[in-house]
């Protein structure tokens, strides 16, 4: 099985008010060479024992990846040739910001290998941009036809909704835009409020935001699917056959390999975790993984809540072929009831007994599928 390659870069010109991820500032919006070098060793070092002897992914995340510079993009996807066996028609997925960008730029990126880019433009409205403390600024018309007017990539876009205040109008709006240019795939996300943030300082999650956010999920999906898009993950929807290749890998319990302070990798069904921050990763002489030790239980939970996040769900006997782990007596029961409250669905298919998360179950997928796991929690 052809595994993905993550490459976490963790700079951004200033961090937005919602983010609970691991970034830093980039000093003068560049992403220094002293980091890549590092990446470079840590690649070397690494793919050296072939733990990865193929790859068919690679996905530069961040923090803000589009502070690269082709170059920079460019050797690192030379080195990767280098050390692992890369497929043919791989997925070279780059997340980018609208200010970023100039043509010369993409285009480079393209030349490069970058096949597929997604640009934050999370909201049009410049009110609820500021409303979330977004760094970014402003998608406007000029960088949705600068992005969406460079061929040679798989042109996506991620979303924001759920936003306290959003009305009807406004989201309306945003998906009737980006969708008239025909982006393959569409991340629209509820926004979270995350703890330890800015915005959590600001806005505290409660009855009537959640209210306000089950009606945003229910007018996105609407829309969504109006204009063509599929839904094949809570958050996610697609053109058909443009779903994202390597996030599937983690929703499916596949393989992946991340090279950067913060970054997860998925190797021999076990999880190691960089945690290192940016100043040690550069400064130190060698690379410290945290292997994260999981029973067979803890394993069978992160199984049923990344699987259970697709609309195709997961087959009870891949889960337990892959882990050697039948689920207990009191999470049969717990599906069984959740299943009679029409919360999901039971199927017996050519992939033996199947559950996935109903359509009146999506608008409550965490909660539902929390309440599957705890049993074993």
């Amino acid at each position: 099985m052809s595994g993905g390659i993550y490459i976490h870069i963790p700079f951004c010109r200033r961090k937005c008010d919602y983010c609970g991820f691991y970034s830093v500032p980039a000093g003068g919006g560049a992403v220094p060479d002293a980091f890549i070098k590092k990446l470079h060793d840590e690649m070397r070092e690494r793919l050296s024992t072939r733990v990865l002897p193929a790859a068919d992914t690679v996905y530069f995340g961040g923090g803000t990846p589009s502070l690269l510079e082709p170059a920079q993009v460019d050797g690192m996807l030379r080195l990767l040739e280098g050390l692992v066996a890369i497929a043919p028609g791989a997925e070279v997925t780059m997340e980018m910001n609208p200010g970023d960008l100039s043509r010369e730029k993409l285009e480079e990126y393209a030349r490069a290998g970058v096949n597929r880019s997604v640009l934050g433009v999370q909201t049009l409205s410049p009110r609820l941009h500021g409303l979330i403390g977004r760094s970014a600024d402003v998608c406007t018309v000029k960088e949705l036809e600068l992005f969406f007017g460079v061929p040679g990539f798989v042109h996506c876009v991620d979303l924001i909704a759920g936003i306290p205040s959003q009305t009807a109008d406004e989201l309306t709006r945003d998906v009737e835009s980006i969708a008239g240019y025909r982006p393959k795939h569409i991340s629209a996300y509820l926004l979270s409020i995350e703890k330890k943030t800015p915005l959590a300082d600001r806005i505290s999650s409660d009855a009537a935001l959640e209210s306000e956010q089950a009606s945003c999920f229910e007018l996105l999906s609407s829309l969504l699917k109006r204009h063509g898009y599929e839904r094949y993950e809570i958050s996610n929807y697609a053109i058909p056959g443009y779903e994202s290749r390597h996030n599937m890998k983690y929703w499916r319990f596949e393989p992946y390999i991340g090279f950067g302070p913060g970054a997860h990798s998925f190797l021999d069904n076990e999880r190691y975790i960089n945690t290192m921050s940016v100043g040690e990763y550069v400064g130190a002489g060698r690379f410290m993984l945290e292997h994260d030790a999981r029973t067979a239980r803890s394993a069978a939970v992160e199984y049923l809540m990344t699987g259970l996040r697709l609309l195709q769900g997961i087959s009870l006997r891949a889960l337990e072929e892959r882990l050697s782990f039948r689920l207990p007596g009191p999470v049969m029961e717990r599906i069984g009831k959740a299943a009679g409250e029409g919360l999901v669905i039971i199927e017996d298919g050519s992939r033996g007994r199947t559950i996935r998360i109903s359509e009146r179950g999506l608008i409550l997928a965490d909660r539902v599928i929390y309440n599957l796991v705890e049993p074993l929690l």
